[in-house]
């Protein structure tokens, strides 16, 4: 996901870490129902205060995830993992919007080459099918308060070419 070219300069610094607490307490709702969380996830929501979000997410327990393809713009990680998997990632990167940030939910559990034998592969393939169920709730929640995700930027976007198309034509 990468920022459209006329957005303008992204900087770390403008990504709302209010947002990002926000979206991490939606995403442990998902992942956590019964709200016992193991203490290395209790850890890992327990974060310095006052800190500008380029000192922050620095060091752990954020993660560096890689670039946004063809730009310079890094893409951040929380490892919250979910009740059955420990590797899922609350990921977030910054975005030329007014929350400074975009938020997604990678399941961590695409695995090219793994090679396993006919029942693990099944139990393989339910713990995927489950990831990605959750992933879609916890977008789904975001997106229904408001929070910076792919499809609601996508959504406004379309909106506003439909908008501009329409003007065009009258």
């Amino acid at each position: 996901m990468e920022a459209p070219l006329d957005s303008g300069p992204v900087d770390v610094d403008a990504m709302r870490i209010d947002v990002l607490r926000r979206a991490v307490e939606i995403y442990l709702r998902h992942a956590y129902p019964t709200g016992d969380r193991p203490e290395n996830v209790k850890r890992r929501t327990t974060w310095a205060e006052g800190l500008p979000p380029r000192e922050l997410f620095a060091k752990p327990p954020f993660e560096r995830a890689g670039k946004t393809p063809g730009s310079e713009s890094p893409i951040f990680a929380l490892r919250l993992g979910n009740g059955r998997y420990p590797h899922m990632k609350l990921q977030f990167q910054p975005w030329n919007n007014a929350d400074g940030l975009m938020l997604s939910v990678n399941t961590h559990d695409q695995v090219a080459g793994l090679d396993l034998v006919a029942d693990d592969a099944e139990a393989f393939r339910t713990l995927q099918a489950e990831n990605q169920r959750l992933k879609e709730a916890i977008e789904r929640d975001w997106e229904a308060e408001g929070l910076p995700t792919f499809l609601n930027f996508l959504r406004t976007y379309i909106e506003s070419r439909a908008e501009a198309d329409s003007a065009e034509e009258a």
